[in-house]
């Protein structure tokens, strides 16, 4: 059955007040945002959203999901450049779901005129960083 959030399940989620931060985010970078919470042992402090349909804009579902974590960092990941991925699309969309009462912070590869950087040693050093922003606490 489709969902159009797919909410986390891990442990954090049974503690929701003692949740850092969540991270929203769309397609595959959720396996290397799951892989880097694994690896850094954050499984307790970081709760991690899929957002499966970004149009029509699940408002309702975001709202509930921001407020069952009220102490937690709210934040974006994507894997494309900031002005390439739905970034400035969802942004205005999370501001007003939250009605402007908390801020959801960025995280992602910075603005580029290229959808690629044309080397893989980049592509895997913009990654890197992705994951190490987005697990920062």
């Amino acid at each position: 059955m489709f969902q159009r959030i797919i909410p986390d399940s891990s442990v954090a989620s049974q503690s929701p007040q003692n949740v850092k931060k969540v991270i929203f985010c769309s397609g595959k970078v959720y396996y290397d945002l799951k892989k880097a919470r694994e690896d850094r042992k954050l499984e307790n402090d970081i709760t991690i959203t899929r957002v499966e349909q970004i149009s029509p804009f699940p408002y309702d579902l975001i709202k509930s999901e921001c407020a069952k974590y009220p102490n937690a960092q709210l934040s974006w990941a994507q894997e494309e450049h900031k002005n390439q991925g739905p970034w400035f699309y969802v942004q205005p969309r999370f501001e007003t779901a939250l009605t402007g009462s908390r801020d959801v912070v960025y995280v992602g590869r910075p603005t580029a005129a290229s959808p690629a950087t044309g080397s893989k040693a980049q592509h895997l050093k913009e990654l890197s960083h992705l994951l190490d922003d987005a697990m920062a606490l």
